[in-house]
């Protein structure tokens, strides 16, 4: 299974992320940088303080990045960029999203050291602005639609993720233990100790994602999805009575290690439309508005050029996704109180 994570949960490590690197063949991620000759690439990293504040929260995970556990592309090279800028390029000019058009940042690929500062500054802050995280997690879904990767998301408490879950159909979901707090070096441990189990569990729900990528809105359109399905529960219970046996193993680091912590958790797999984070925030809007017909501009300075003005009114085209009606499978992940002991 490779499994895309949102930069905003590796950041902040939260449950999403530490489910990716501990279950995925590769977790996949956003990673702002910059791009050109070796001096442009330094001279845009100098002039963007955020940038290089964001990318010391990251430190902790290098072990990951040098072990391949954890990258910004797949092996091909293949990287969630594109996706983003569609998304963005959907949120500031198509008819269906209009609602929120006012926050679509209107010049946000036109500079490079800009683009850094943002993203940067939104990551580093969790995500208060919606012009970036919106796009930003839009972007990663089409990535993984694109790919046949499983997106990993924290269980819904916002308006907009619990609309979002409505757009859903649920494949599985089983529970297990997770690790929740643990360095890189724990991760990395764990994935080994657990390696033969995490196999099994994890190509069952790779072969998954890869079926809903192709098209799969029912397990009767792909017989394939419903053997796999089936070989899920077997394999999670595996996996957990594994856990159980090697937790101390686990948990034995180093005296300078982050402490380790353990949780049950659920895990349930969704098939979501690939627009699902743009067409849960347009309810979402319309819900918190209660104005469900007409854009509502919540300042004017990030909004499009096109729609600076009588927003009210004009029509925008609805854009053309290659992408068409695809899907995505997203795996919720949701820890419970209790501690494995």
């Amino acid at each position: 299974m490779f499994a895309a994570v949102s930069p905003y949960h590796l950041t902040t490590r939260e449950p999403p992320a530490m489910a990716a690197l501990l279950f995925a063949q590769r977790a996949v991620t956003f990673m702002p940088s910059p791009r050109g000759t070796r001096e442009e690439i330094e001279q845009a990293a100098a002039a963007s303080p955020q940038y290089v504040r964001f990318m010391e929260t990251w430190a902790w995970s290098m072990p990951l990045w040098t072990k391949g556990v954890l990258g910004s592309a797949l092996d091909d090279g293949d990287d969630a960029l594109g996706d983003l800028h569609t998304a963005w390029t959907q949120l500031a000019n198509d008819e269906r999203y209009a609602t929120l058009r006012p926050l679509a940042r209107a010049t946000l690929f036109e500079c490079q050291t800009e683009f850094l500062d943002v993203i940067s500054r939104d990551l580093l802050r969790g995500g208060p602005d919606p012009g970036i995280s919106l796009p930003l997690a839009a972007g990663i879904d089409r990535f993984a639609a694109r790919r046949g990767l499983v997106v990993m998301r924290s269980a819904p408490l916002s308006v907009a993720q619990k609309a979002e879950q409505k757009l859903g159909r649920r494949v599985f979901a089983f529970a297990a233990p997770m690790l929740v707090q643990a360095s890189a070096e724990r991760v990395l441990a764990a994935r080994e100790i657990l390696g033969d189990e995490l196999d099994e569990l994890t190509l069952a729900m790779g072969e998954v994602a890869e079926l809903i990528a192709q098209g799969s809105e029912t397990p009767d359109e792909h017989p394939h999805e419903r053997d796999a399905v089936e070989r899920i529960e077997p394999a999670a219970r595996a996996y957990a009575d594994a856990f159980a046996r090697a937790g101390e193993f686990i948990a034995a680091g180093g005296r300078d290690e982050l402490h380790v912590i353990s949780r049950m958790a659920t895990f349930t797999a969704v098939s979501l439309p690939v627009d699902a984070v743009l067409r849960s925030g347009v309810s979402a809007m319309r819900s918190l508005t209660n104005t469900p017909n007409t854009p509502i501009t919540l300042n004017t300075r990030r909004a499009s050029p096109r729609s600076t003005a009588n927003t009210s009114v004009e029509t925008m085209p609805v854009l053309a996704d290659a992408l068409g009606s695809k899907r995505v499978l997203s795996l919720v992940i949701k820890p419970l109180g209790e501690r494995v002991r």
